[in-house]
């Protein structure tokens, strides 16, 4: 860490300046924000009182738990169980879009509903407890063969999920400062991806070992009971949020002053016609609307079809079955952990537009790969490039909207671009879906690669001249 970020704290701490503030502006100046932290702490101090402490203690507890429980449920596997239930192609896709129509319209709803009235923790404890218990749902399902029954599961977790993940930041943020985090939790973003990681290869393990055919029994009061490998990972997630769910309730939180609900619904409709108007006036927005769409219609057809593939490809090779899923997806979660850096790396070398561009080539090789190139150690690379790929463009479409939009434009962006993405979800994920029904994987995936190689790249292309022209 460079002395002059040091300099940059100390003399904002000697103006009188609070922590938040100069952690804002030395980020938006282009330092890590991790960097920043650990140089407030390191000259500052953190201070905690009894019940901080307390606090610090229970939110490390949850983040584990949680880490443990989205590891031991990738969705790769369980959209592969979902294909192995029977379910198509075409309900596959159509169930992961109505998934992300799905938290698009609850995130929206929550983050305008938490301005007005803070919701209880309470509240978003049992959402974590819906979570886990769907895993249990959908464990069920897979035993009953029931894909009714899977599809209602996945929903209902989606909607226990978005509503635990959302509202449970903003209780971190009320709850306790940066400056007062431990170490542990200011660095969650790296540790919870090793606690992941590990969590994901023992769910391969277990999947592969006890595998849904020819399964292992045990002998319990005289009869015996078959053991699957699908049922005890969930049964670990299960637990997981359930536990996590319960530690928010022994968490102390900051008391909010409400504002009155009252016509709250007749006002939040109105807010989003009127910020859907504004935002269809403004060309700028629309074109970032349609290049966020694209990047994300791929993103969601990909995900939901890309672990089938290679499960259907490697089955009896390489590391076999479900760990080739794990080994290849885990091997993308830690490359991908250095997409934010390595894209404000690049930007400040090369500029935001090469940026974006090779951003986007970089999504555009999974699928390239996958149609033109299926060997294990290429696809391993590709999904990896891939994810890292898409952690570039997060980080760059970030860069781009502060640099496109004005300060009021950005809130009207982010306001209506969760409403306004589902229009496209709506008609061309179930086509997408369609595609893959009816001609197979190989084909959707050369249709991804062309419209990110064709539309996506030029696209992000044209925004970022469109900022620089604006000088904004």
């Amino acid at each position: 860490m460079g002395t002059g970020l040091d300099e940059k704290i100390r003399q904002a701490f000697t103006e009188g300046r609070v922590a938040d503030e100069v952690q804002a502006e030395l980020v938006s100046q282009g330092f890590m924000e991790d960097e920043v932290m650990d140089a407030i702490q390191k000259i500052k101090g953190p201070e905690r009182s009894k019940e901080e402490k307390s606090n610090i203690r229970l939110l490390t507890v949850k983040e584990v738990l949680d880490r443990v429980g989205y590891g031991f449920s990738s969705i790769q596997f369980i959209n592969i169980l979902f294909f192995l239930s029977g379910a198509g192609f075409l309900l596959i896709g159509i169930i992961n879009g109505l998934k992300t129509i799905f938290s698009l319209i609850i995130s929206s709803f929550l983050q305008e509903y938490s301005k007005l009235r803070s919701i209880s923790k309470s509240f978003m404890g049992w959402a974590g407890i819906l979570f886990g218990i769907s895993f249990l749902v959908i464990a069920a399902a897979v035993v009953a063969k029931s894909l009714a029954l899977f599809s209602i599961a996945l929903l209902i977790g989606s909607i226990g999920v978005v509503t635990y993940g959302d509202l449970y930041n903003q209780l971190v943020e009320q709850t306790i400062k940066k400056e007062k985090m431990s170490k542990f939790l200011l660095r969650i973003s790296h540790y919870g991806v090793i606690i992941t990681a590990i969590s994901l290869i023992l769910a391969g393990f277990l999947f592969d070992q006890l595998p849904m055919m020819n399964a292992e029994k045990i002998s319990l009061f005289g009869r015996s009971y078959p053991i699957y490998g699908y049922l005890i990972a969930f049964e670990i997630t299960a637990i997981a949020f359930i536990l996590s769910g319960y530690v928010l309730h022994f968490i102390k939180e900051k008391k909010i002053e409400s504002q009155k609900v009252k016509g709250f619904f007749s006002s939040y409709f109105r807010k989003i016609r009127l910020q859907i108007g504004s935002f269809l006036k403004n060309k700028y927005l629309v074109t970032l609307l349609f290049a966020s769409a694209i990047t994300g219609l791929v993103q969601i057809l990909g995900n939901s079809f890309y672990g089938i593939f290679i499960y259907n490809k490697f089955s009896y090779l390489a590391f076999k079955g479900f760990m080739n899923i794990a080994i290849i997806f885990t091997f993308a979660i830690l490359v991908s952990f250095l997409g934010p850096a390595f894209s404000k790396a690049l930007n400040k070398k090369v500029g935001l537009a090469p940026t974006m561009v090779f951003g986007t080539l970089l999504v555009a090789m999974m699928p390239l790969v996958a149609a033109y190139n299926p060997h294990f150690m290429s696809i391993t690379l590709a999904n990896a490039f891939s994810v890292l790929g898409a952690a570039i463009l997060g980080t760059s479409q970030g860069l781009l909207i502060r640099k496109l939009l004005s300060e009021e434009q950005r809130k009207l962006y982010f306001a209506a671009l969760s409403i306004l993405v589902i229009i496209p979800f709506i008609i061309l994920i179930p086509i997408g879906s369609w595609i893959a029904q009816a001609y197979g994987l190989v084909p959707l995936f050369k249709i991804l690669a062309i419209i990110l190689l064709a539309i996506g790249a030029p696209l992000y292309f044209i925004l970022v001249l469109m900022a620089n022209k604006l000088r904004l």
